[in-house]
This record gives C-alpha cells, sequence and structure tokens, in this order.
C-alpha cells in the first residue's frame, strides 16, 4: 500500500506540473477577461481579468502541498475522517494519496477547460467535472462503509 501511495503522489505531481505548464505556454492568449465562475450546468456566470488564473493555479498548488503535509500526519486535527481508520497510518496515507490524485485532477480539468474556453474553443464546463465530483462522493461513502465494517468487526471481537 505504501508503494501505491507513492506512486499516487507521483502522479499528482505531475498533473500539477502539467496544470502550470498548460497556464504558462497559454497565459499570453488569454482575453483580459475569462471565466472564473460556473453555475451546476457548467455554464460560465462569472468573469474577471485574465491573471485570476494564476489564483487558481497557486491554490492548486497550495492544496498539492497541503495534502502531501497531512498524508504524512494521520493525527492532523483538520483530517476528517473516521477515528478508527487514522488509528491505520499506512491506510491514512493511501486515502489522502487518492484524494489528493481526484483534486489534482479535478483542478486540471477547471483549469483546462476554463482556458479552453476563455480562447472561446469550448462554451463551458464539459460533464468531466461531475464525473470526477461524483467520484469524490463515491470514494467518501466507500470510505465511511469500510469504517463501519471495521467499526462492526471491533465490536463483535472485543
Amino acid at each position: 500500500m505504501k508503494t501505491i501511495s507513492f506512486v499516487l503522489k507521483v502522479i499528482s505531481f505531475v498533473v500539477l506540473i502539467l496544470i502550470w505548464i498548460f497556464t504558462i505556454v497559454n497565459f499570453k492568449n488569454l482575453p483580459e477577461t475569462i471565466p472564473i465562475h460556473y453555475n451546476i450546468a457548467g455554464t460560465p456566470d462569472g468573469f474577471g481579468p485574465k491573471s485570476t488564473i494564476w489564483f487558481e493555479t497557486t491554490l492548486t498548488t497550495a492544496l498539492f502541498l497541503f495534502l502531501m503535509y497531512v498524508s504524512k500526519k494521520p493525527n492532523f486535527p483538520l483530517l476528517n475522517i473516521p477515528q478508527n481508520i487514522k488509528k491505520k497510518p499506512i491506510l491514512t496515507e493511501f486515502i489522502v494519496s487518492i484524494l489528493l490524485l481526484i483534486i489534482m485532477l479535478i483542478f486540471a480539468d477547471i483549469n483546462y477547460e476554463s482556458i479552453q474556453n476563455a480562447l472561446g474553443k469550448t462554451n463551458g464546463l464539459s460533464s468531466i467535472i461531475h464525473y470526477l465530483l461524483g467520484l469524490v462522493f463515491i470514494f467518501v461513502f466507500g470510505l465511511l462503509i469500510y469504517s463501519y465494517i471495521i467499526s462492526k468487526r471491533q465490536n463483535l471481537q472485543g
């Protein structure tokens, strides 16, 4: 599980680097006003200066660094996962590594599609973002079920 966590973190880092490269390469071609917010249907409903794309990229980097830190600290107070899972540091690191990758993919999609929208190549977000957000919910739901099963086993044994 430790090796899988490492691979997931490496993939997440590669995604982060690709986000930065894509942003740097496309920034000079962006119009002065770009979409910065989308409604539930994926249609842009908020616009701002093109420099706001750097805020999103920086926020993505901050989330990456934060989750890398949290993955090594199972008892971190902001890590809101069931206590019976937190007792297993390797499992906690694995779970946070999965969430890290999903979050990097979500931000990569938002970055890519925002730039494509700003350049006039697309109009709104595709359904990919909905699938990625659905994946988060499925993962969290599965985590809760797993935690419940662990609790039941511990109650039967002790």
